[in-house]
């Protein structure tokens, strides 16, 4: 069952996400600056955004582990970091907002169950790991967790700690906020929100394409890496 809401909600995030990447990779390539507080906060409301809606969304539609959504987001995110991998060594995804989704797709399971513990768990969660993420350590195997290394630069970076702790408050709310499934509304921005993987997948090299007719020199730029 679907819920056109959950849809649109997605929808809004997917077009703050394309218009954050269309900048970043703009700045990736030399072409513009981003700088300032706001370009740090930006992506970091975007990804909450989609944390929470999928654990809202996982309140509503999820009925135990599911070991097809596992494997898909695990076939990506390997993919993911292969590619970045071979593209941008220095700063290749380990664990990016898709590992991420990976992972809390199956430790989200037993929480939904209990949703009135998700809120003040989630809450702990979040406020330890802020904290924790001003810190950095000698070491790497708990980096999915959000111990962060020394030296360490990425392209994505969605541990588990804080971020973990908005897909509980998601679920909590999906728990208690009751929506009609209904007949579809929201327009384009619902589409959006029903293709939001597809379109993550696919927006850098459009966006990639669309910089390379304003500018001319992208691709080459690319191929260079």
């Amino acid at each position: 069952m679907r819920y056109w809401q959950i849809d649109f909600a997605r929808g809004i995030a997917v077009i703050l996400m394309l218009v954050f990447h269309f900048f970043f990779d703009a700045s990736y390539f030399e072409k513009i600056q981003l700088d300032g507080i706001f370009w740090f906060i930006f992506p970091r409301i975007i990804g909450g955004m989609f944390i929470f809606i999928s654990g809202f969304t996982m309140a509503k539609t999820l009925k135990g582990f599911n070991p097809k959504r596992f494997l898909k987001f695990s076939a990506i995110a390997l993919a993911i970091t292969f590619v970045t991998f071979i593209f941008v060594p220095e700063e290749y995804v380990v664990f990016g907002i898709i590992h991420f989704f990976a992972l809390a797709s199956v430790i989200a399971v037993p929480f939904s169950r209990k949703p009135n513990l998700c809120l003040p768990i989630g809450v702990l969660i979040i406020i330890a790991g802020f904290y924790i993420q001003q810190f950095r350590f000698p070491f790497y195997h708990l980096l999915w967790l959000g111990i962060i290394p020394t030296n360490f630069r990425t392209l994505d970076y969605y541990p588990l700690l804080p971020w973990f702790g908005f897909m509980l408050i998601g679920i909590y709310f999906g728990k208690k906020v009751k929506l009609n499934a209904s007949d579809y509304r929201g327009g384009i921005v619902s589409l959006l929100g029903r293709n939001s993987l597809k379109i993550y997948l696919l927006q850098h090299p459009i966006i990639i394409l669309i910089l390379q007719i304003w500018y001319g020199d992208i691709i080459s730029r690319v191929l260079q890496l």
